[in-house]
């Protein structure tokens, strides 16, 4: 007999940037903060940030999700999170990710 997988997950991706001269305020609140808020949102499992060594996004988060990455990226949207000064909104790209072997 095979073990039950659980529910289907996917992941989104979160590519992000402090505003100019903020980053060390921005990483005190992002990984302080802001990831454990996503994290209390339903579905929201896991998150794994890295810092780029290239490219135009110094941040890159994975958030592990249960279900579609699609729907919680609506519910990350809808819902109350804060705040802060320090992101550059301007610059945030969230991606829903569908693994390979799923399409």
């Amino acid at each position: 007999m095979t073990a039950d997988p659980g529910p289907a997950r996917e992941t989104l991706l979160a590519l992000t940037n402090p505003v100019e001269g903020k980053d060390e305020e921005f990483r005190e609140w992002y990984w302080g903060t802001h990831i454990p808020e996503i994290l209390r949102l339903p579905g929201f499992v896991a998150a794994r940030p890295y810092r780029t060594a290239a490219g135009p996004y110094k941040y890159v988060t994975l958030y592990e999700v249960e279900g579609s990455a699609a729907e919680a990226l609506k519910r990350l949207y809808t819902s109350d999170l804060g705040s802060s000064d320090t992101l550059d909104f301007h610059s945030v790209v969230m991606l829903p990710l569908i693994a390979a072997d799923d399409f």
